[in-house]
């Protein structure tokens, strides 16, 4: 994919990782567009790179609604669309208000789901596009106390991961990142606030350890190759865990992804 002159929308742009991605985008030469919470962090990574801000809050789905219409009215067909937001509580399950539940599952699940939904049609029709999600390796372990990221961002996972199969023949890319832990992030900070989370980074020490600014590089990388649809590991060195992980998808796909896929081919939609 040629960044230079496309028209990206990262989803949770304006912190963490997401700003950094704007940043690298935008260095590249692609035009973002930024959807995150309305505020200065918004207004100034849209300034700073010349780009649109177009604020959303992922937790209301009555805002997210029309969302991809508005931005491709401002900027154009979309080119990519990069899911990367993300929020997080962590504790005990039972301590979670219902609230908090509701929220974390909306905004790192079923927003960026619905953001999916609303730019699919406008890609296959033009025949290409790039989508990207981001995962987490806390959902390739064996984690507690954060019963509400994990299983949102596992979710966001197999949606990426069964709708690069589902997708194949369309002329559009599927990406799904697999991070470790970036700290000093907002969203590493919430998580440490509790001490059984706490205590798992600091056992976890250094490995995996990223900065936004090394994400965002490989990210960009990812986006603007040649490649074809993957599951990309964050850093390198658990590539190995995640693809074992996820072997038996691969190993079992020529019995149902194919089949399945030829079927739909030659049934009428």
């Amino acid at each position: 994919m040629r960044l230079r002159g496309a028209h990206v929308v990262v989803v949770g742009g304006s912190t963490g990782v997401g700003a950094a991605l704007v940043r690298e985008l935008a260095a590249r030469g692609a035009r973002p567009t930024v959807l995150a919470l309305p505020g200065e962090e918004l207004e100034k990574i849209a300034h700073d790179v010349g780009g649109t801000a177009q604020p959303l809050d992922l937790s209301d789905l009555a805002q997210v609604d029309g969302a991809i219409a508005r931005a491709e009215a401002a900027g154009g067909p979309i080119d990519a669309l990069v899911c990367n937001a993300a929020t997080n509580v962590s504790g005990p399950f039972q301590n979670i208000t219902a609230e908090q539940l509701r929220t974390t599952m909306t905004v790192n699940l079923l927003s960026q789901m619905e953001l999916v939904r609303q730019v699919l049609p406008g890609m296959i029709s033009r025949g290409r596009g790039t989508i990207t999600t981001t995962g987490s390796l806390s959902t390739e372990v064996s984690m507690i106390h954060l019963g509400t990221y994990v299983p949102a961002k596992a979710g966001l996972t197999k949606f990426a991961v069964d709708l690069q199969s589902e997708l194949r023949g369309y002329g559009i890319r599927v990406f799904t990142f697999i991070l470790g832990s970036v700290k000093g992030t907002a969203l590493a900070n919430a998580a440490i606030e509790d001490p059984v989370v706490d205590f798992i980074e600091r056992r976890a020490g250094d490995v995996g350890v990223l900065t936004p600014e090394v994400v965002a590089r490989r990210m960009t990388e990812v986006i603007g190759s040649d490649r074809g649809s993957a599951l990309i590991t964050i850093p390198k060195a658990a590539a190995g865990l995640v693809q074992f992980r996820h072997l038996t998808v691969r190993l079992i796909d020529p019995l149902m992804g194919r089949p399945a896929r030829r079927h739909k081919r030659h049934t009428p939609s």
